[in-house]
């Protein structure tokens, strides 16, 4: 097991500080999601046996560009559509380039689609997103400056 560092202890606590404001789904909702993809991939529809723990829930829409937590910006994916051809353009032009036909696509595009609309009415204004990031920024150069302190703690105190 890698020693603590201070960077992992950033990473931990913006991870922390973000799923206070932005949960993780919920078992229950982990389940509701398995169930809505009939544990398939959503994207190339292999069948994902949740046993064996190669079911991914991948985020629609990234954190880093706005995206929640909220189960309805997660679909079920495989090993393979979420790992090993890690995504880096929007989930629609990923979901062509696995559908070997337009009926394919459409059927899997209305799916996603469908799931997405089901997200609740009460997600977080922009404003208030902002004023969670500002929060955590705030905490990161908190531990940054205690980190600093202590270096020099260490360095002077031997």
């Amino acid at each position: 097991m890698p020693k603590d560092t201070p960077s992992m202890a950033k990473n931990k606590m913006r991870r922390c500080l973000g799923a206070i404001f932005d949960p993780h789904p919920s078992k229950t909702e982990v389940d509701r999601l398995w169930g809505y993809f009939e544990s398939r991939c959503a994207y190339c529809g292999i069948m994902i046996n949740r046993k064996s723990r190669t079911g991914h829930l991948d985020h629609l829409l990234s954190s880093s560009v706005g995206g929640s937590n909220n189960i309805h910006n997660h679909v079920l994916s495989c090993a393979r559509c979420n790992g090993d051809e890690t995504r880096e353009e929007p989930w629609d032009l990923f979901l062509q380039g696995k559908c070997e036909n337009s009926q394919a696509l459409q059927a899997k595009k209305k799916k996603i689609i469908q799931w997405m609309s089901q997200v609740p009415d009460s997600e977080p204004s922009p404003e208030v997103r902002a004023q969670s990031k500002s929060i955590v920024k705030e905490a990161i150069e908190n531990f940054e400056r205690s980190v600093e302190k202590m270096r020099a703690l260490r360095r002077n105190g031997f």
